[in-house]
């Protein structure tokens, strides 16, 4: 007899608030949904465009809330791709070391493109 038993049993189990959601997607169901209807009532206040026509008009509204919390991408959610995404835009320079190589012949790799101006540029920062 073969049981299958999962790699991650907390991504499979999640824990549920309601419906099968977790609290992090209800609470972003929720905001979604009031920035969908609050924006549905404003606009059939101060514009009389009817509630039927306006719910087409709030769904762009709805999606980014919804978005935050139903969304992932390799297991990350859009808050924390963004702060990777970020992290990597700042990072300039990678080293490595590597054990076949001697030590004198270790390169600094840049993520920028570095173009010298004269000779005398080249050496003093190390750009090669």
């Amino acid at each position: 007899m073969k049981i299958d038993i999962n790699d991650d049993f907390e991504t499979v189990f999640q824990n549920e608030a309601f419906a099968g959601f977790t609290v992090k997607q209800c609470i972003a169901a929720g905001a979604g949904l009031a920035a969908g209807f609050g924006s549905a009532l404003a606009l059939w206040h101060f514009t009389g465009l009817p509630p039927v026509q306006s719910t087409y008009v709030v769904v762009p509204v709805m999606v980014p809330f919804c978005a935050l919390g139903f969304f992932t991408y390799q297991g990350k959610s859009p808050i924390k791709l963004l702060r990777e995404i970020w992290y990597v835009h700042q990072t300039e320079r990678l080293s490595y070391q590597a054990a076949e190589q001697p030590e004198r012949n270790r390169r600094v790799f840049t993520m920028k493109r570095c173009i010298p101006k004269g000779r005398g540029r080249r050496k003093a920062h190390g750009h090669i």
